[in-house]
């Protein structure tokens, strides 16, 4: 890494850690319907259900951790558990009209405040940040995978 990628790093790292704390500070100063957690997983399965294992990648969590929150979403009536055709062994988790609901709801909620923070943005703008930022996950997924194993 050259002087330059250094530099550059050093000023990146410095604005990702800056936006993680202004985030989880906006969040807190919110009142969501949903939490972090059931929230996400609601928006995985707005193309279907789908199984723990699935999620759990998507999510990069754990199995186990996907486990006990979708058990939590289901005492909440934000999810319901199926049998997967091909192996009567594997669940499958699809959202309640009431999670589809509540999650579309607040997705609304939260692009309209998206819209307001960046309103002085020109369209061009936000599609190249949004571009930039989908890239960034995608080498965070990358990433993760090299470092979980």
């Amino acid at each position: 890494m050259g002087d330059g990628n250094k530099a550059a790093a050093d000023q990146l790292e410095h604005e990702m850690v800056l936006l993680t704390r202004l985030l989880e500070a906006l969040t807190r100063r919110r009142n969501y319907p949903l939490d972090r957690a059931p929230y996400l997983l609601l928006l995985q399965l707005a193309e279907g259900a789908k199984n723990i294992n699935e999620l759990a990648t998507t999510l990069a969590l754990d199995g186990t951790t996907v486990t006990r929150q979708i058990a939590s979403m289901e005492a909440r009536g934000l999810v319901e558990k199926t049998s997967d055709p091909s192996d009567g062994r594997i669940a499958r988790v699809a959202r309640t009209d009431k999670g589809a609901r509540l999650v579309e709801d607040m997705r609304q909620v939260r692009v309209e405040r998206v819209k307001e923070l960046f309103t002085d943005w020109s369209e061009e703008d936000m599609s190249a940040f949004a571009n930039y930022l989908a890239r960034c996950n995608l080498d965070l997924y990358a990433y993760i995978e090299t470092v979980s194993r």
